[in-house]
């Protein structure tokens, strides 16, 4: 990752996600970028009043993001540029994010209009929409340091192989901690048509989804970062038993798919990525 895009929203919890994104651009080597985005709706349609109250909103987030950057250190604030965008944020970032070929966005949990995030979602949730990129949302209520220990929950499929491989350059010194959860109730009354004993049923299940954590191990993580990787095959309600997990470890970063797998061995990720970002136990990385 070389490229680094933070969405900075000049609200509370802003020098956080600078603070997270540069701490990250000094570790990969990467160059970052700061992009506030005024909202057009802000902006007045009576083209002299647009026009003055359009630059002083811009004048005052140039001057924002100037003291942003100034707060990191010295080394990193020389290869830090900051960019004002008029118009709809997720769209605005989405956009500049692929015009600067960027590698991750970062970004805050945002503050919405509840009814606008009602039935529409935060901007993050759009913005996740429309990134092709892993996303990085930093909790406000976690202390800004290197992350020591992930978890990255898994169903095997594309976008969670994706999220873990990116999870594991962020946090290249973590110990990481890889689940899949499965739901008996839904997979006793899928296989019961077999006549299985529900033991041997449980039993079968879980050796095909050992089988398929090591074909993950084997075939997705590079030989070097096997050593840091635990597995954990888990039964129960998924989102309570990996918030379970997440707490037990101690972990500052939670990883997770954009898109879940179909079948019956499914661990319902993509489903559950956004609800996780409504009240985030920790940092959070989505990837498609």
């Amino acid at each position: 990752m070389k490229i680094l895009l933070a969405a900075v929203d000049l609200q509370e919890g802003a020098e956080r996600v600078v603070e997270r994104a540069g701490m990250l651009a000094a570790q990969l080597n990467a160059r970052l970028h700061l992009v506030h985005v005024i909202n057009e709706a802000m902006v007045l349609y009576e083209p002299m009043v647009e026009i003055s109250v359009r630059r002083r909103l811009q004048q005052g987030a140039n001057q924002a993001l100037d003291q942003l950057i100034h707060q990191l250190p010295a080394a990193q604030a020389a290869v830090t540029e900051r960019h004002v965008m008029l118009g709809k944020p997720s769209q605005a970032l989405a956009r500049k994010a692929a015009e600067l070929n960027a590698d991750l966005v970062i970004a805050g949990r945002q503050h919405d209009e509840p009814v606008q995030e009602l039935f529409l979602g935060t901007t993050v949730e759009r913005l996740l929409r429309r990134c092709i990129m892993p996303v990085l949302v930093v909790c406000n209520t976690s202390r800004i340091q290197p992350y020591h220990h992930l978890v990255a929950a898994t169903d095997f499929s594309r976008s969670s192989h994706h999220a873990l491989r990116s999870g594991l350059m962020l946090a290249p010194k973590a110990n990481a901690t890889l689940v899949h959860v499965f739901e008996p109730p839904v997979l006793l009354g899928l296989l019961r048509q077999d006549n299985m004993h529900p033991d041997s049923m449980m039993a079968h299940q879980r050796t095909r989804i050992e089988q398929e954590v090591r074909e993950e191990m084997s075939h997705f993580i590079a030989t070097d970062d096997h050593h840091r990787i635990s597995t954990r095959i888990m039964s129960g309600e998924v989102k309570k038993t990996i918030l379970s997990v997440v707490e037990e470890t101690h972990a500052q970063l939670l990883v997770l798919g954009y898109h879940g797998r179909q079948g019956i061995s499914r661990l319902l990720v993509g489903n559950l990525a956004m609800s996780f970002l409504s009240a985030p136990p920790c940092d959070v990385l989505v990837a498609r």
